[in-house]
């Protein structure tokens, strides 16, 4: 078995949301997948379960595209950060992490190989026992929760992910604000990362590039990421 990398490219939000959950529906081996991905303009991307009423109102979206994720979370802006998505199949080892051991690790490796490259940062602390838990994070990085990767203070999010488990396996979708960065080496970052994600699977990378089929099979998960009942009430078009 190996870490599947498939190739980096920058499409719109739908395009990103589709080629994602597609690679997820069509888990039907256990090698474990992974994807760095950019945004051909700036857009936003809220979670699948936020109540587009409330998410329709928010300023943040004013004259910019939206999309819903298949993933839970808050609202999201893209296109000034570094966008990932993960796949742990059913049949993999990696399958039986639990979710919040599986997060905390993933921000904790963003963690490391960010101080690597000479920046500091932090884990948010969990609420304590009796503390009240927020529900569904309204605006992602102004609300961070337990195991976001925040800034050396505590006080700016750096890091965010949103997750979906089903009988196929778990899919995250991930992101990183490169707002708090000078001069920041992307590409030594995102080999480093890859390389913890080695770890955190114990499979050595397979870079592979996109199947034939793959524009035709997206298709359908397009129009369903681009359909209004979609982005308004999660129903297929």
């Amino acid at each position: 078995m190996s870490l599947i990398i498939y190739p980096y490219i920058e499409e719109s939000g739908p395009e990103n949301m589709a080629s994602d959950f597609y690679l997820f529906q069509q888990t039907i081996q256990s090698d474990p997948i992974f994807r760095h991905y950019g945004w051909h303009q700036s857009e936003v991307t809220f979670g699948y379960g936020q109540k587009w009423t409330w998410v329709s109102e928010q300023e943040v979206i004013k004259s910019r595209k939206i999309t819903r994720r298949p993933t839970g979370g808050g609202i999201v802006s893209h296109g000034k950060d570094w966008t990932y998505m993960f796949i742990l199949p059913q049949g993999h080892n990696s399958f039986s992490i639990p979710a919040l051991d599986l997060y905390e690790t993933i921000h904790s490796s963003i963690g490391e190989v960010l101080l690597n490259l000479g920046h500091e940062t932090s884990l948010k602390p969990c609420p304590q026992t009796g503390e009240k838990k927020a529900g569904i994070p309204g605006n992602c990085f102004l609300e961070p929760v337990g195991r976001d990767l925040m800034s050396k203070s505590g006080n700016k999010k750096l890091a965010g992910a949103a997750m979906k488990r089903t009988k196929k396996g778990i899919l995250v979708q991930g992101t990183i604000d490169l707002s708090g960065f000078l001069n920041l080496d992307l590409n030594q970052f995102g080999t480093s990362f890859i390389n913890k994600m080695e770890d955190l699977v114990c499979e050595d990378v397979k870079e592979t590039d996109w199947p034939d089929s793959f524009t035709t099979g997206r298709s359908p998960y397009v129009e369903q990421f681009s359909s209004i009942s979609w982005r308004e009430k999660r129903k297929y078009p």
